[in-house]
């Protein structure tokens, strides 16, 4: 299993000389399995459509397998540009949580309307299939291939994945909030809680029924690619725009068992040197524990 960067930023994409080295692309990863095997793609920002030029290049039948976490921009707006949509040779399957009143094929179709880009849906030649799973649902996509889901804490209701495949495992889970102290749904909160008053018994209930749900689904994995977009203090001032700091996924790694925590969904604004900091300050706390810290680059991968 091989684990490839295309896009490691969070909301919009910022190239530029300050995110050289870390990327400035929006979330998209590939899970490579073998030549053989189909092309598992985590979300769809920017990142995909380098990813789409390196598998148009190909000539032979591509099943590629697209899991979209949730439906916001940064996560669906590389898709466009994904040249195998525009492919004949290529069956794309796309995976969603199901949502109350938004098809998964509606949300997919509407980024590509003729008043928002010059090509429509009529131009993909690829074949194009759609799949709405229940939370916490798991499936195979192929021979050996078991993937996992649960839901994570972040307005319009994020989704994490696991994949499974010859006993190495990964999950990508961004975006979320620690679940500590509001329950993020189906609307944006527009105003920050009181983190300083105690949690409602009930919301605490629903929340600690979700970690539970999340680090079952981390237990024991190889990597996880958590959403540290956030330090404790930006946390603290913002806790309902739905995104951790590393100390948060730390303490998921340490409960669940994960061996390698994958700093993921960095901040917009926040420059290499910034990034080298936070990666280290992160490092520092994780030296007490068995977890291995590292931060997603544009263009690195992970071979488990």
């Amino acid at each position: 299993m091989k684990l490839v960067f295309w896009g490691v930023r969070g909301s919009i994409p910022v190239p530029g000389p300050h995110t050289v080295r870390y990327g400035g692309n929006t979330s998209c990863v590939q899970v490579e399995l073998g030549p053989s095997e189909p092309i598992l793609i985590f979300d769809a920002g920017t990142g995909i459509r380098e990813l789409g030029q390196a598998l148009s290049a190909r000539t032979d039948s591509l099943d590629i397998h697209i899991f979209i976490t949730h439906a916001h921009w940064d996560h669906i707006q590389g898709l466009p540009f994904f040249d195998p949509l525009f492919k004949s040779n290529c069956s794309i399957t796309f995976y969603s949580l199901k949502r109350r009143g938004h098809a998964l094929s509606d949300v997919v179709n509407s980024v590509i309307e003729t008043r928002y880009f010059p090509l429509s849906r009529a131009d993909w030649e690829a074949r194009i299939r759609f799949v709405e799973f229940e939370n916490e649902e798991s499936f195979s996509v192929g021979s050996g291939i078991s993937v996992s889901t649960s839901r994570l804490n972040h307005p319009w209701i994020a989704n994490a994945y696991r994949v499974d495949y010859q006993n190495k495992s990964m999950v990508y889970a961004t975006d979320t909030a620690p679940f500590e102290h509001v329950i993020l749904d189906w609307d944006f909160i527009s105003r920050a809680p009181d983190v300083s008053q105690p949690v409602d018994p009930q919301i605490k209930e629903q929340l600690q029924v979700m970690r539970h749900n999340l680090i079952s689904l981390c237990k024991d994995a190889d990597v996880l690619i958590y959403d540290t977009m956030f330090t404790d203090e930006q946390y603290a001032r913002n806790p309902h725009w739905g995104h951790s700091a590393p100390s948060h996924a730390l303490a998921v790694c340490e409960e669940s068992g994960v061996r390698h925590l994958v700093m993921f969904h960095h901040a917009p604004e926040r420059s290499d040197e910034e990034m080298d900091i936070l990666v280290a300050d992160a490092v520092e706390l994780a030296s007490k524990t068995n977890v291995k810290i590292s931060a997603a680059q544009e263009g690195h991968s992970i071979l488990l």
